[in-house]
């Protein structure tokens, strides 16, 4: 697998914004969300990682997720914006997802920290699908639909300066995600906000 550059620190990045600079701003993504049991294992993994590589960085428990498309960063949270993403949300069929990350490894970005992630096959094209029918609904909705040909579905655990070369988890960490969320995060502050919620039934 080849080694991908993301600027946006919750998955996906908003096309257009380059270089820009996101503290104290406002971001609007849909996620799948990280049950506690799987929070732990993430910790234990981010940590046996962390002493192997000497990582300084700390895992973000509080803030795990899996991001699914990025809406948009704003310097003051618009109405309108919520209004349409949920319109967007709601226009959303699909069923459980089984997720199975099996892979580790440290995502390149130039001349930033880089994310350590976990990453794999299992549930890859239920997620892409729903990225699609996402980002559909965000274009009808009136929002940049944000589509990424090369999505590439992860979990962030934490940020370094030094990179975790690709490698195989002795215990792959999985779950079955039955929603998916719209996330309000407070930039620089490790902090989200579930704006609101969609089952996924089948």
């Amino acid at each position: 697998m080849n080694q991908i550059s993301f600027d946006f620190d919750d998955g996906q990045s908003p096309p257009g914004r380059p270089g820009e600079s996101h503290s104290g701003g406002h971001r609007l993504f849909f996620a799948i969300s990280v049950p506690a049991i799987v929070e732990r294992q993430a910790a234990s993994i981010a940590d046996d990682y962390g002493k192997a590589y000497s990582l300084s960085a700390r895992p973000r428990l509080t803030t795990l997720h899996v991001s699914v498309i990025g809406i948009g960063d704003y310097d003051a949270l618009p109405e309108d914006a919520v209004f349409a993403a949920r319109h967007a949300g709601a226009t959303v069929e699909g069923a459980p997802i089984a997720i199975t990350f099996d892979r580790i490894m440290s995502f390149r970005r130039e001349g930033k920290a880089r994310p350590l992630v976990l990453y794999g096959e299992g549930g890859r094209k239920a997620l892409t699908r729903l990225h699609v029918q996402l980002g559909v609904g965000m274009h009808n909705a009136g929002l940049p639909h944000n589509i990424d040909p090369h999505f590439t579905p992860h979990m962030t655990l934490l940020y370094d300066r030094k990179a975790v070369p690709p490698a195989s988890l002795d215990r792959p960490v999985s779950w079955g995600a039955e929603e998916f969320l719209l996330i309000h995060s407070l930039l620089g502050k490790t902090e989200h906000h579930i704006i609101d919620r969609w089952p996924l039934l089948g």
